[in-house]
């Protein structure tokens, strides 16, 4: 006899890219993911993506976070404020992450959260698992020379897009068994250089291209919309890149749901040991 056991549903984890203006392209894929019923059990965000991935891993609703993407452009999340290292402030960022959510700590977050920065001095990767909400993001979010850094204990931290622009590295650690990532350098916009603002979204563009291509495969899902039109600064279509990022997530539900289902495994009853017949003459005399 066999015993059949249920399918178990695997742990998904999901990672979200940076990608400045590009991140509100991941409110359209937490859209397609929650329409479709499939649930994330920790969640890990770089730069843009880390602002998403707190309002998701703190329940903030969808509507919401549309609302904030559709009052989003350059100057509420910068703060003129020159230093040496940086020409502007993005103290700007961690107060939208309050007025949304709060003064929180990370791991008061609903399900497990990690977003990642770079320590500009050592150029580490810094992963935060806890400690003040508002400072990290803003710290995964500082884009460099264009912000200052933002300095956490002795550290002086940037964008994490510079260590690991789509963050994978932490969803193990976290629990998750199946990770879901969302690209979105991958398909953005790629321009010849008229301005500063061209320097930095062409190198941004090259850097987590170069990253994504060495982290495929496996068990990994990379979903990358198709953002070919637009760049780092383009707030002025978040009806757009709602629904790319969408798109993309919906094209890509039947595979996440067959992987995410674990595999069916057998008991096998034990059967009787089969005995030659050698083995059955000597044991009738008694000799085994």
């Amino acid at each position: 006899m066999t015993q059949k056991k249920k399918n178990q549903k695997l742990k998904i984890g999901l990672a979200l890219s940076g990608g400045g203006a590009l991140g509100i392209a991941h409110v359209g894929a937490l859209k397609a993911l929650q329409e479709n019923k499939i649930k994330i059990d920790c969640i890990a965000g770089t730069s843009a993506g880390a602002v998403v991935a707190a309002c998701w891993a703190f329940g903030v609703s969808l509507d919401e976070m549309i609302e904030i993407s559709k009052k989003l452009n350059w100057l509420k999340i910068s703060k003129f404020g020159y230093s040496k290292l940086g020409l502007n402030s993005n103290k700007p960022v961690g107060k939208i992450i309050q007025d949304y959510i709060g003064d929180k700590n990370i791991e008061d977050a609903k399900i497990p959260l990690a977003i990642v920065a770079t320590d500009i001095d050592s150029g580490k990767k810094v992963i935060f698992r806890s400690g003040n909400l508002a400072e990290a993001v803003m710290a995964s979010a500082c884009i460099p020379v264009f912000f200052a850094p933002v300095e956490i204990g002795k550290q002086n931290l940037l964008d994490g897009m510079l260590v690991e622009n789509l963050p994978f590295s932490p969803l193990k650690k976290m629990g998750a068994q199946l990770e879901i990532g969302i690209d979105l350098a991958a398909k953005m916009a790629h321009k010849k250089t008229d301005n500063v603002l061209d320097v930095v979204n062409n190198a941004y563009s090259i850097v987590a291209k170069q990253q994504v291509a060495a982290i495929k495969g496996g068990e990994r899902i990379v979903i990358q919309p198709h953002l070919g039109k637009f760049t780092l600064f383009d707030f002025k279509n978040p009806d757009e890149l709602i629904a790319a990022g969408f798109e993309a997530v919906q094209a890509a539900v039947a595979e996440i749901k067959e992987k995410s289902v674990g595999k069916k495994r057998k008991s096998v009853a034990k059967r009787p040991k089969k005995t030659n017949s050698i083995e059955k003459i000597a044991n009738f005399f008694g000799l085994k």
